[in-house]
């Protein structure tokens, strides 16, 4: 190998490093984008089927009360990255009626029946919420992204029975 041949390896490596570091770089970016965005939903969930109704119509402030839910101890998201919006809360109480063998009236079968009054709660919870991903360099693309969220959660009698989370 001549001298010529060994610059010019120099010279390819010179080139081919920093794009190779850049690609690896790049890709550490994108995974821990996803796990952010993983945890992100996940805390959602769980924030949901924990949600303290009562303590969130008793709260003043409606979108601190929801983002102290989300940053519970078992959350990993970074508490100065996620801003909590546009909260609705409804809750409901709604009358229905059962009919229970007793005393009181005749049914048709001939045996006795009663109807008894049964009252159910129900709340509904909506709420938006944005997390600014970390980053660990400043790359072009990758770098200021943020994951919008739109979470719906409604609970009857103190149970969850649906959570929807969709992108903003």
């Amino acid at each position: 190998m001549n001298r010529c041949e060994r610059g010019s390896e120099v010279v390819q490596a010179v080139v081919a490093v920093p794009l190779v570091l850049l690609v690896v770089f790049a890709v550490v970016q994108m995974g821990g984008m996803m796990l952010s965005t993983h945890r992100l939903s996940a805390d959602l969930v769980r924030a949901c089927r924990q949600m303290d109704t009562a303590g969130l119509l008793l709260a003043g402030d409606k979108e601190a009360y929801l983002k102290s839910e989300l940053l519970g101890p078992a959350s990993q998201l970074q508490p100065e990255r996620l801003r909590v919006e546009h909260v609705e809360f409804k809750r409901d109480q709604r009358e229905g009626s059962e009919n229970v063998p007793g005393t009181t009236e005749a049914s048709p079968s001939g045996g006795r029946s009663s109807s008894i009054g049964q009252r159910t709660s129900i709340a509904k919870v909506s709420f938006d919420v944005v997390y600014e991903m970390p980053s660990l360099m400043a790359f072009p693309g990758l770098s200021g992204q943020a994951v919008s969220r739109h979470l719906a959660c409604t609970r009857v009698e103190g149970r969850v029975v649906e959570v929807e989370v969709n992108e903003l």
